[in-house]
């Protein structure tokens, strides 16, 4: 009767079982090291959104430069006022025309990860838009109509904050790239 390495077997096993779980599924990557969550991003965006805000009051050219650190740390800080949103550890990347949330999401104590990619457009009449490119709930698509309905709140959402932070300015462009998103409108007369 012959003998089997015990080492070699744990070995196989392990080896087995870790192909057998990630087969086909592929893991979002990561885009770079996690963006630091801070109460002075914050402070910064409200000092930015202000600015932009005096801007439209006085008649004058809207422009909006928003980061990285900035969109992360308020979504990490509204989440955390909320308390009831299962999301967690959000991550907001502005790379190559898109907007990329990444975050956890945790339900009965297993966490997930989650990534929405979307692109932003502004119409011919000054109303942004905000697509979603792809959304995956770990290895999984998002249905088709739970990304059309992230459309028509992300779009509703977005639209109201612009009108409240530039109102009577129509937005001419909104260019996302390398961390950053700016946003630029006109005054309308």
């Amino acid at each position: 009767m012959s003998r089997y390495n015990p080492l070699l077997m744990a070995f196989l096993a392990l080896t087995t079982i870790s192909l057998a779980c990630n087969f086909g599924i592929r893991r979002p990557e990561t885009l770079n090291e996690p963006i630091p969550v801070s109460s002075e991003a914050v402070d910064s965006l409200e000092d930015s959104l202000q600015g932009a805000y005096q801007q439209a009051i006085a008649g004058e050219p809207v422009t909006l430069v928003i980061d990285e650190a900035q969109l992360t740390s308020m979504v990490a800080f509204e989440l955390q006022e909320r308390g009831d949103v299962p999301f967690e550890d959000p991550q907001v990347y502005l790379r190559d025309g898109q907007i990329q949330v990444v975050g956890k999401m945790r339900r009965q104590g297993i966490a997930v990860t989650t990534r929405v990619v979307l692109e932003a457009e502004v119409d011919d009449d000054g109303n942004v838009h905000l697509n979603v490119v792809s959304a995956n709930f770990g290895p999984l698509p998002v249905p088709d109509s739970m990304i059309a309905d992230m459309e028509t709140y992300l779009d509703s959402s977005f639209s109201k904050e612009i009108s409240a932070m530039a109102p009577n300015t129509r937005i001419e462009n909104i260019s996302i790239e390398n961390g950053q998103m700016t946003i630029t409108g006109q005054p309308i007369e």
